[in-house]
């Protein structure tokens, strides 16, 4: 028993002995290759790279050996069979476009100038690329103008001469031009033209045919009429000596 006027200490429990519960540890599941990851998937995938690149290393190969070709074709008999031969079987190559080039020039030295402006536009067609493009669009123009067909060969004309960046040839188809406008009786318009192309001063080749071309020209209206030249003097007379 407890002395009276002693206080009473209470005691707890003993709580029962702890211990830490180890964290679980991660389930690392054996990794599996994907779906698409067999045989049966990736053998068809190979064979049809394997099979592009053959395809395009064979039509590499087959292009070269027609270069090849078309140009020792050009070189070793060139005239008209080998032309018509590279323009019918050799499409796009290097030499076809010379050989329609040389053949358009033989047709416009026979006077056959509607062959000759087909071939010029059968180049621009295929080789719309290539370097002499400009020369071969003014050829174009020059031989629809000299068939007769003033109407196209205008247009032709017109749009080299109003072409940005301006064409290489730009002076020679105002030259064009402004001779058809001359003989559609429009001096007026072909001046224009003419001026526009002078004003520029390009240094091209053609430019003292643009300038004698204008100076061909009648004046413009309301011109004033050049003056007339002064009159010859009449010849001086001779003095006479006195008479006796």
């Amino acid at each position: 028993m407890p002395e009276r006027g002693c206080p009473t200490i209470l005691t707890p429990p003993l709580m029962a002995e702890t211990h830490p519960i180890p964290a679980e540890e991660p389930r690392i599941l054996p990794s599996e290759p994907p779906a698409w990851f067999s045989a049966k998937v990736i053998a068809p995938v190979v064979l049809a790279i394997a099979a592009g690149v053959g395809l395009v290393l064979w039509q590499v190969s087959k292009a070269e050996k027609a270069k090849t070709e078309a140009a020792h074709l050009l070189a070793s008999s060139p005239g008209s069979e080998t032309w018509d031969k590279l323009i019918r079987d050799y499409p796009g190559q290097p030499a076809t476009a010379l050989a329609i080039l040389d053949a358009a020039q033989d047709a416009s030295s026979k006077k056959d100038h509607r062959k000759a402006a087909g071939l010029y536009e059968k180049f621009g067609r295929e080789f719309p690329k290539h370097p002499l493009i400009s020369a071969a669009r003014l050829g174009q123009a020059n031989q629809l103008s000299l068939a007769g067909d003033g109407a196209a060969a205008q247009s032709l004309y017109l749009r080299i001469v109003t072409e940005r960046p301006p064409d290489a040839f730009r002076t020679a188809a105002a030259v064009g031009l402004a001779r058809i406008q001359i003989q559609e009786n429009r001096p007026e318009a072909a001046r224009q033209v003419l001026n526009d192309v002078l004003a520029e001063n390009n240094g091209s080749a053609f430019l003292p045919e643009a300038r004698a071309l204008l100076e061909k020209l009648p004046p413009p209206p309301g011109a004033a009429a050049p003056a007339p030249l002064p009159a010859a003097a009449g010849p001086t007379p001779v003095p006479q000596p006195p008479a006796k």
